[in-house]
């Protein structure tokens, strides 16, 4: 299929696309020879044809309009797409959200997601890259209830990461003190796995000078972050894709789209690929990694900071969804939040 559109194709390509972007319903040549005034119904009918043979659009019945396929899009997406400024509001909003330096809880993240995914009307997945790809500050432990201890490590990125290590028992606050010391002196420029193996290698060695609460201390890093290659996952704005017209009515799909965003590892896979390059990454459709979704597209950035990942952030829905507003908001955030120094 040629790349190249003459300039009246292009064009009805163009106002196809954006108008059922707007309505979800077939565009006839009658609107669009409204639109663009200088061509007659049936010269654009005839375009319109020829987009059909080339797979750009459909017709879903025959006295209906036309549709643009995925195809299309990923034409619209390639050669036609223009890109909106962000609001100054907008802009706002979502700095106001993340804060200013300082390090980010689950609970900001979330409202982030929530933010962006009202801002789009799409749903909104941050995947945080597991911690053991990421290189430790520190490491400090708290109290949290009875039997319940809070470990908190702090990233190189800035970024934090809370694990809650419940049915500890018998930690007084002395052992407290006494551990995390010993893990934030061990801590420092390590990763997560890289700790534990530091732990297992000391108590090997030097038996001998290593108490019960030393080994404490590698029960404790082991059980506040196993091994979890995905990292977190955080998904906001579900209901989003359910309320799009070419889903409501079909019950067998939103039950299937339903599951899929149930299963932590779909939702991972939707934005696995950019990681491998960097860049913000547009899936259309069955280009997607997740063959369960083939009527739902992903626009999804990396987040980084110093030439470091730290995860990725995207927008999903339907294929019909309004690239030209989704992608600044997705390019947008995931600087901002590759910039600051904090997360989690």
């Amino acid at each position: 299929m040629s790349p190249v559109l003459d300039d009246r194709a292009a064009q009805v390509l163009r106002l196809v696309i954006e108008d059922y972007i707007e309505t979800a319903e077939p565009v006839g040549s009658r609107t669009l020879s409204k639109r663009m005034g200088q061509l007659s119904p049936a010269t654009i009918r005839n375009i319109m044809a020829d987009l059909e043979d080339s797979g750009y659009l459909a017709q879903p019945h025959t006295s209906a309009g036309r549709i643009p396929t995925a195809a299309g899009f990923r034409y619209y997406v390639d050669y036609l797409l223009e890109r909106r400024q962000l609001l100054r509001s907008e802009r706002d909003q979502l700095q106001r959200t993340a804060g200013a330096g300082a390090p980010l809880p689950d609970e900001t993240i979330r409202q982030i997601g929530r933010l962006l995914s009202q801002l789009s009307g799409q749903a909104c997945v941050v995947v945080v890259a597991s911690p053991d790809n990421q290189k430790l500050r520190g490491i400090r432990l708290l109290r949290a209830g009875r039997d319940n201890v809070l470990l908190v490590a702090v990233m190189q990125s800035g970024w934090v990461q809370h694990r809650l290590i419940e049915d500890e028992p018998g930690l007084t606050e002395g052992d407290l003190e006494k551990i995390g010391n010993y893990l934030d002196n061990l801590a420092t420029g390590l990763t997560l796995s890289q700790l534990r193996s530091k732990i297992l290698q000391e108590m090997r060695h030097e038996k001998s000078r290593y108490d019960r609460v030393m080994t404490r201390a590698l029960a404790l890093s082991s059980r506040a972050f196993p091994d979890s290659p995905a990292g977190e996952v955080y998904v906001e704005g579900r209901a989003n894709i359910l309320e799009q017209p070419e889903f409501v009515e079909d019950v067998h799909n939103l039950k299937r789209i339903l599951r899929a965003f149930e299963e932590k590892s779909v939702v991972v896979r939707l934005l696995d690929r950019v990681l491998e390059g960097g860049e913000t990454r547009v899936s259309i459709g069955t280009e997607n990694p997740v063959e369960e979704l083939p009527d739902i597209s992903v626009v999804a950035s990396a987040l980084q900071k110093d030439g470091s990942p730290l995860g990725s952030i995207g927008l999903v829905g339907p294929v019909r969804m309004n690239y030209s507003r989704i992608i600044p908001l997705v390019e947008f955030t995931a600087g901002m939040l590759g910039s600051i120094n904090g997360h989690r």
